[in-house]
Parts: structure tokens; sequence; C-alpha cells
């Protein structure tokens, strides 16, 4: 598959702020609030955290009118749920990866979602009254970020079935807005965090 032309300027700027405000507000949180990470218990917890921080600044920027995709809740079973950016093209999830070139872990719907990427399988796809086929599937690729080596946020198209990488897209790790701005944004996420703390189990 080819990656150009699925994801715009613009919403690759916004993905970049989503991360690097969830990560930041992550790396004060592990910084100030030390007991929540060095627990026996809470050890593997980290990585938990810092997707959800980076989950939860992307329902905080969706409120934003000029946010450049549509957010919506995709829920399993025992009340969970995960956030689902989707634009005309595509369909993203956000996950941690050890590597950019390492997908995150597999599950059904993410298996089920990469055959999206299968030309065969868009051009198989029928329309809701099966009288033509539809070309209009959107690609599903995930935003995934991690720090190994260094800080990384990356689009991934998994391969059908997810067995591989596709394409990619590099999602922009240094900041264009202000240092105010910056700062405002993560000050409120770490606000909603602390206050639903309980609520989300730590």
């Amino acid at each position: 598959m080819e990656a150009d032309g699925i994801i715009t300027k613009n919403q690759l700027l916004t993905l970049s702020t989503i991360v690097r405000v969830g990560n930041s507000a992550y790396q004060d949180l592990l910084k100030s609030d030390t007991a929540l990470f060095t627990h026996p218990y809470s050890l593997s917890l980290g990585g938990r955290i810092r997707t959800i921080l980076v989950q939860m600044q992307c329902e905080i920027e969706s409120h934003n009118p000029n946010f450049p995709f549509r957010l919506y809740q995709r829920n399993f079973a025992y009340n969970q749920c995960i956030p689902e950016l989707r634009s005309k093209g595509c369909i993203l999830h956000i996950a941690r990866s050890m590597a950019p070139d390492v997908l995150p872990y597999e599950s059904r719907y993410k298996i089920e979602l990469s055959n999206n990427n299968s030309l065969l399988c868009r051009q198989m796809r029928l329309s809701a009254d099966e009288s033509k086929i539809c070309e209009e599937v959107p690609f599903y690729g995930i935003l995934a970020f991690g720090d190994r080596p260094l800080p990384f946020a990356i689009i991934q198209f998994p391969e059908p079935g997810f067995h591989g990488i596709a394409d990619s897209i590099r999602v922009p790790t240094f900041g264009t807005e202000e240092s105010e701005t910056f700062e405002r944004k993560k000050a409120a996420l770490k606000q909603k965090f602390l206050s639903q703390r309980e609520q989300l189990g730590f």
C-alpha cells in the first residue's frame, strides 16, 4: 500500500501534540508521584499509565473545533474502551510500541481492521445494500509511540493479518506550539488524570 495522501500535515501536527503532551505529563508524574510507580504491585503500570495519558489527551484535543478527526470510542467487554480517530480515508488507534518498526501487541479487532489495508479486501467490500462494490473503505493505522532508542511517534499501517508493517508515516516529535500553550495543555491533562485516578484504578 502507499501511505502518501492518507494523513494531512495538519493531522500530523495534531497527532504530534497529542503524543508530546501525554509523554511530558507522564514524565512529570513519574518525578512527582514516585509512590505510584515504585510500589512492588505497580511496577508494571508505568506503560499503561503512559498510554492512558496519551489517549486522554486525544479526547481533550477532540473538543477543539478545529480538530481534524472525528473521535469515537471502541467499546469492549468489562466496560473497557479506547479512542478511535477517524477521517475520510483512515481509522487510527493509539498504542505503545517497542520500536518504530515493531507493531504493538495484536488483538482480534486490530487483525480484522488490518484487512482494510489489502487492495483486494478493499475492492471486495460491498455497499450497505450489496448492490455495488464500495471503494471508500478507510485504511487502518496505529499511532504508535515509545522511547527506544529515542522518543518516537509513527503511524504504522499493518499488513493484512497483522503480520508486519505495510507502510508508515513519521510523526514530528518537535513542537510548533508556544511553550505557554503546551504547558497549559499538560497541566489540564495532569489535573484530569489525577481527578480520575481512582476511577481508572490507580
